[in-house]
């Protein structure tokens, strides 16, 4: 948390008050000694804290949005509002405005964001979610109410397929600290794979990337990109456009991009835990999980080793055996292996 300098008059009542003091009253050098000692305490505090602000990896989130600032193309991403399209009824010649509030049971807020001159019967317009987070998300189906009656238009907007979506939480300062110490590992080489990279991260909502040179060709790049803080992580064609739009003015006018989307391979287990209680059986899920994200990147193997490795670490567990997977865990150029659950034996 930021430091707060005390103001003059603070630090003169605080001396005070020790030299007034009733405990130390009896000697004028353990007075002095002990007032100018925490006088000096309190700046040795400061510049503690002044020293863990000059880099990224200790500072504040203030200091660090600072930073990010100064070294990102993108600082700190916002979040963003889910948006969509819903359904209503209504008479010739109603007319829906932008910006009318539209409310869900649950009390979301929703605003329209294009106007419609009505024909009767069903139509059709878009909606955006008032405050940006991930709480906009919703399915097809969700009946939204106006706030305000609406003359020659229906009580009831249907959400359409495939739902409202887009809406993703403000950047997490840990993700906002990796990204600013990878400004301090890798420099940028004009074209690059992890420049490639770089360029992708700065869009928000994706949080990994991968670059793979010539993987359609000379001349051709293949990035991967995955949106982690999404429910399907998996991006969307629209999702992947909006990357290849952040990139295209900033990639090398010689390469060819594409732009897609990882398949995800799911890894099943079936391990025999001992001892076989709800907490062991916890602790290997997350270290299986953690495994996986650790290690299973785009096309890479996962080490059968590593696996029992990982079960071996799981608080509380003293013995196992692991019957499936038998062997190396291999994926294809363009498959992530991901954590597809475990069945206890």
């Amino acid at each position: 948390m930021p430091f707060e300098t005390p103001s003059l008059p603070v630090l003169i009542k605080r001396t005070q008050s020790d030299l007034a003091s009733d405990a130390l009253r009896q000697s004028d050098a353990q007075v002095l000694a002990r007032a100018l000692g925490g006088a000096a305490y309190g700046l040795y505090g400061y510049l503690d804290w002044i020293a863990d602000q000059i880099l990224p990896d200790k500072a504040d989130e203030s200091t660090l949005e600072r930073i990010a600032a100064l070294r990102l193309n993108q600082p700190r991403k916002a979040a963003q509002a889910a948006s969509g399209s819903v359904s209503f009824t209504a008479a010739a010649g109603a007319v829906l405005d932008v910006d009318t509030l539209l409310q869900a049971s649950d009390g979301r807020s929703y605003k329209v964001t294009a106007a419609r001159t009505a024909s009767a019967g069903s139509n059709s317009t878009t909606v955006q979610a008032l405050d940006a987070g991930t709480l906009g998300n919703a399915e097809a189906g969700l009946n939204l109410i106006p706030v305000q009656p609406i003359q020659g238009i229906g009580n009831s907007f249907t959400v359409l397929a495939p739902g409202l979506a887009g809406g993703i939480a403000a950047e997490s300062l840990e993700s906002l600290r990796a990204r600013v110490i990878r400004s301090y590992r890798i420099i940028p080489h004009g074209g690059s794979a992890q420049d490639y990279e770089t360029w992708a991260l700065e869009v928000p909502g994706i949080t990994r990337a991968w670059c793979r040179g010539s993987y359609l060709g000379p001349g051709t790049v293949g990035l991967f990109v995955m949106r982690d803080g999404d429910a399907n992580p998996v991006p969307n064609p629209e999702q992947l456009a909006d990357v290849k739009a952040h990139i295209e003015p900033l990639r090398p006018v010689t390469a060819e991009l594409y732009v897609m989307a990882p398949v995800r391979q799911p890894v099943f287990y079936s391990i025999r835990p001992v001892p076989d209680t709800s907490t062991v059986r916890a602790a290997i899920q997350a270290q299986l999980i953690d495994l996986h994200s650790r290690e299973a990147g785009l096309g890479e193997t996962l080490l059968l080793t590593h696996i029992a490795e990982a079960i071996s670490g799981s608080t509380g567990e003293t013995d196992h055996k692991l019957l499936a997977p038998v062997a190396d865990v291999v994926a294809g150029p363009n498959q992530l292996l991901t954590f597809g659950g475990i069945a206890w034996l």
